[in-house]
């Protein structure tokens, strides 16, 4: 059955190596996207309500001052059948994908 696998990478070479590691393998490139993620502007409402926890929450005991760090890629993977999905998984496993 047709399915679609959606991966985040926290960086780009890690993206790019899984999609060259999948294309050697035999994905053909029309089943591979890899788009890169991109920053949103911070809208005033946003930074508001960042405010306005920041200044409930406790700074170096919790370290919820600190950004968590965000994926940087997504690579998409359209697999035909079970058999094709688990190799997909297993070589974007190797590469430290993470769900989306």
């Amino acid at each position: 059955m047709a399915h679609t696998i959606h991966r985040n990478f926290m960086s780009q070479e890690e993206a790019e190596a899984a999609h060259g590691a999948l294309l050697a393998a035999g994905f053909p490139a029309n089943a591979l996207k890899l788009a890169p993620h991109r920053a949103r502007e911070q809208s005033t409402t946003v930074s508001a309500v960042d405010n306005i926890f920041n200044s409930l929450t406790p700074d170096d005991v919790d370290r919820t001052d600190e950004r968590r760090p965000r994926p940087v890629a997504l690579l998409s993977v359209d697999t035909l059948d079970d058999e094709q999905r688990e190799q997909a998984e297993s070589i974007l496993q190797r590469h430290n994908a993470i769900d989306a």
